[in-house]
């Protein structure tokens, strides 16, 4: 049966992913995905979304976005890990929803492809991008079979016609780790919003690029990668266990041998500090928590360093932890943490 009355979707989606749906809206939002569970009114439900990211009907309609629309729901099924027992769609969904699913499809994963037009020396590229939303990750495979992993926050690009014409380029925003499907004649170039990219064949690296940070990194776990500028011109070689930070002020590039597990367990859904200075700790547990973290700035500026491994924590829980081995006070209410003395 459906819904007696019709909420907005979309403004319930907005409130839920600022976290400002009560209880009453979050049972109607549950209430209402619990009763779309035929195809047609799935359709509905994903068309708004898609309405909502500007995609037209005409794209909404095509082979890759019904596909996608599976692997919304595969995404979605797979968090019932173990339970392989036959049941019917509706009961699936009755079962998700009363575990509150909605934030895991649209706040947690909120994984989406979307279509765009870029105009380039008059002609038109069409691109497909990749987006990981606050506080979840992304893993998906490229055309030419390479992997990648998306941090919190994150976004690819990459052309329809990926490796089609002797290359194979994408463009990168925030944090990404990256397995690359070696093909000697086909090079691999991640383009970042920074002022560095990197050229590959083939191998498994990390490389992170948020605009907000000060700073650029690139950590390779396994091959080779040259660092080149925009023009193409090479910069650096890395060799593997080696990790490149750029200065975004000074332009002055560092290059050392890391522990690579420290920056690259995030893909599989950990968070590994060693003597990590207390302002990086928080800049991770934000994008990882979706939260807003306030640091006393005497705290800032101090010594504090923190050692942890972090995987299925809640919030409340890591920070019980800091307090514990850092004696800082903290403080949460609703997405917001205050860290002082």
């Amino acid at each position: 049966m459906k819904p007696e009355h019709k909420i907005n979707l979309t403004e319930y989606l907005r409130k839920l992913d600022e976290g400002k749906l009560n209880g009453v809206e979050k049972e109607a939002l549950r209430e209402y995905i619990a009763s779309t569970y035929r195809d047609r009114e799935l359709d509905e439900l994903m068309a708004r979304h898609w309405e909502n990211l500007q995609v037209s009907a005409s794209e909404a309609d095509t082979p890759y976005f019904k596909k996608l629309k599976n692997n919304i729901w595969l995404k979605i099924l797979s968090g019932q890990a173990g339970k392989t027992r036959s049941i019917g769609w509706k009961d699936y969904l009755v079962r998700i929803a009363a575990v509150l699913f909605i934030p895991l499809l649209l706040s947690s994963v909120y994984l989406f492809y979307r279509l765009h037009q870029q105009s380039d020396a008059g002609s038109e590229l069409v691109m497909q991008q990749v987006f990981a939303s606050p506080g979840s990750r992304v893993h998906f495979t490229l055309p030419d079979q390479s992997e990648v992993w998306l941090n919190s926050g994150s976004t690819l690009e990459y052309p329809v016609n990926f490796g089609k014409q002797g290359r194979r380029t994408v463009k990168l925003s925030g944090q990404g780790y990256f397995n690359v499907t070696p093909d000697k004649d086909c090079p691999f170039r991640v383009e970042t919003v920074g002022d560095m990219d990197v050229e590959v064949l083939g191998t498994s690296f990390d490389v992170a690029c948020y605009t907000d940070d000060h700073h650029l990194s690139f950590t390779l776990e396994q091959g080779a990668i040259a660092l080149q500028d925009k023009q193409g011109k090479e910069i650096a070689r890395l060799a593997p266990g080696q990790q490149a930070r750029f200065e975004k002020d000074t332009q002055k590039l560092l290059i050392e041998k890391v522990d690579t597990r420290l920056t690259t367990s995030w893909k599989d859904g950990r968070l590994v500090f060693k003597d990590t200075p207390l302002a990086e700790v928080t800049k991770q547990l934000e994008r990882s928590y979706n939260c807003e973290i306030h640091v006393a700035p005497e705290l800032l500026r101090s010594d504090i360093l923190y050692t942890a491994s972090i995987q299925d924590e809640t919030l409340g829980e890591v920070l019980k932890m800091i307090e514990i081995s850092t004696s800082v006070k903290t403080e949460i209410k609703n997405r917001e943490v205050n860290i002082r003395n």
